[in-house]
């Protein structure tokens, strides 16, 4: 089959028409789409894999415990995937005829995300060039401002353990910040985070292929009880600068409050998988057109 082949002017490849190509469907902020409420065993003697076993937990005003959803939506998605600039760790997504929604847990306003696409004949207008294969799928668009990847990154191993063999962070030369949210619930979290370096002054958005989950032992001041225990997820974002990588209160999780007894730290992990580690992708923001819808 015959190929073309464009190169930027440092010999860096652009496209080729033998490989499938992605191309930017839409960008912007997130907004905020619903929460997601947490579950408590109704006692500890009840069977934790019936569903009618869990009741919504409260915070400290009475209001349902809730984690807040950031997100947005696609028309006709094929095979998207999306990096982000600013915190957020992906929970899912739904569909609901044409409209592909994605969710995420510990984002909020202020977080951008590119969502790629594999590259359609769906957009106007002139001056183009396209590209198809031997079966008429088409492979480049010029009209769409096609995906770059710049590096991958493997998420670090996680840090040093307390004395009760718990991770005080879950990534090495990482930090905790602990915050409460009160949007559709208040609800007090901790996430922890590593911060990884790139190139000065440079934007970066990162794509997580696939993440991991932990348990997270929170006993920071302003919990609504002593200690809160609760599922982690994982996540990437980019920055200016670099990109990090983090674990956050899982969406909608599960909460146990155990005793405090054994407990070292403000805060621990545990149950973090360590046999493989997930590569962050990461393109520059710097050319890519935002809003754009």
């Amino acid at each position: 089959m015959s190929t073309f082949q464009a190169f930027k002017d440092n010999g860096q490849i652009l496209f080729d028409t033998s490989l499938i190509c992605y191309g930017l469907v839409k960008s912007g902020y997130m907004t905020y789409l619903n929460s997601w409420t947490r579950k408590v065993l109704r006692s500890a003697q009840l069977d934790p894999n019936e569903g009618a076993n869990w009741t919504t937990t409260t915070s400290q005003s009475g209001t349902p415990s809730a984690d807040s959803m950031f997100g947005f939506s696609v028309q006709n998605a094929l095979s998207p995937i999306v990096f982000i600039v600013g915190t957020g760790c992906l929970q899912g997504t739904s569909i609901s005829g044409s409209t592909m929604t994605f969710f995420y847990a510990n984002a909020d306003a202020n977080t951008k995300f590119y969502c790629f696409d594999l590259m359609a004949d769906n957009m106007a207008g002139t001056t183009f060039l396209k590209t198809y294969d031997v079966n008429g799928r088409i492979t480049f668009n010029s009209l769409q401002p096609p995906l770059n990847v710049s590096a991958a990154i493997q998420a670090p191993g996680p840090g040093s353990v307390d004395i009760y063999g718990r991770y005080i962070t879950t990534y090495a030369g990482g930090y905790n910040v602990h915050r409460q949210t009160s949007t559709g619930g208040e609800v007090t979290k901790t996430d922890s985070h590593v911060d990884i370096a790139i190139g000065s002054g440079v934007e970066y958005a990162a794509f997580l292929p696939w993440s991991r989950s932990c348990r997270i032992n929170d006993l920071f001041p302003g919990n609504v009880f002593a200690f809160t225990q609760y599922s982690g997820a994982e996540g990437a974002y980019g920055r200016t600068g670099g990109i990090s990588f983090m674990f956050g209160a899982a969406g909608g999780t599960t909460q146990a409050y155990p005793t405090v007894s054994g407990q070292a730290t403000p805060c621990s992990f545990e149950n973090i998988p360590t046999d493989r580690y997930p590569v962050a992708l990461v393109i520059t923001t710097a050319n890519m057109p935002f809003p754009f819808n």
